[in-house]
């Protein structure tokens, strides 16, 4: 972050602590050169300069859980949430991952004290560290998700939630921080000329994807049980699919290419 013309890191002498003077205020930061003041510093320089230069306005009285404590109580509820097939899923990584930041810096913070200047330094960071676009998008909303289960179980006064979901998205164009590079399919003669290097049921696996145009999640679960063989084009059911959540159903058609592949295997069976 550049210094220039912002207020500097100082030294308060009688006390022996860090300060900053921000318009004639003087805020305290901890111990003079200690990790925890430089963070602090840190943290009130970005909002400063996200307010425009301008000191933050006074939010709440302190009051409530503690940012840390709240955060808590969401991974464990999220713990338990974010389970498919008897297995955590990728989103409780992602939870823990977005929520370390804001533990970090504002964990000892009331929930009532953090506003949507804060969450515009948490998204800044990330900003600064070269994230993609929609991952920073995505972790802003899991943070505003956190405080949104602290307001249904009555943890986190509904007004904060209400002023944290102010803070826009990052649209694309106006921010400096990169968009996803578009993942172009492999070339269909790379694909076949991969195929004679991998065992032969990979090889078939890699096949019946490409024919039916499924998920390697469909492929891989794939039962006999799930699969309708009435007609001439057969329909397989996946038990378990990535959009389960939602309600949605997910049905594949299996045709004539496909099934000569997989006829073997039923017949092993």
């Amino acid at each position: 972050m550049a210094r220039k013309n912002l207020p500097g890191y100082l030294q308060h002498k009688a006390s022996g602590q860090a300060i900053v003077v921000i318009h004639g205020k003087t805020i305290y930061l901890g111990k003079y050169r200690s990790k925890a003041s430089r963070e602090e510093y840190e943290k009130i320089i970005g909002e400063y300069i996200a307010n425009g230069k301008k000191l933050p306005p006074t939010r709440g009285n302190g009051s409530g859980i503690s940012i840390e404590e709240l955060v808590i109580k969401f991974l464990e509820w999220a713990e338990s949430y974010y389970v498919k097939s008897g297995k955590l899923t990728d989103t409780f990584a992602r939870c823990k991952i977005t929520l370390a930041p804001l533990v970090a810096h504002y964990g000892s913070k009331s929930v009532s004290e953090f506003g949507p200047l804060s969450l515009v330094f948490i998204r800044d960071k990330w900003v600064e560290s070269g994230i993609a676009r929609e991952t920073i998008n995505r972790r802003v909303d899991i943070i505003r998700q956190a405080f949104r289960w602290g307001v249904t179980h009555e943890l986190v006064a509904a007004d904060i939630l209400h002023a944290l979901e102010a803070v826009d998205s990052l649209k694309e164009g106006r921010t400096i921080a990169p968009e996803y590079e578009e993942i172009e399919p492999v070339a269909d003669e790379i694909v076949e000329k991969t195929l004679l290097y991998l065992p032969p049921m990979i090889a078939d696996m890699v096949r019946i994807q490409r024919l039916v145009g499924m998920r390697p999640q469909d492929v891989r679960n794939m039962r006999l049980c799930n699969i309708d063989r009435t007609g001439d084009v057969w329909k397989y059911k996946p038990f378990t699919h990535k959009t389960e959540h939602h309600g949605k159903k997910r049905e594949l058609a299996i045709g004539p290419r496909a099934q000569k592949i997989l006829i073997p295997y039923l017949i092993s069976k």
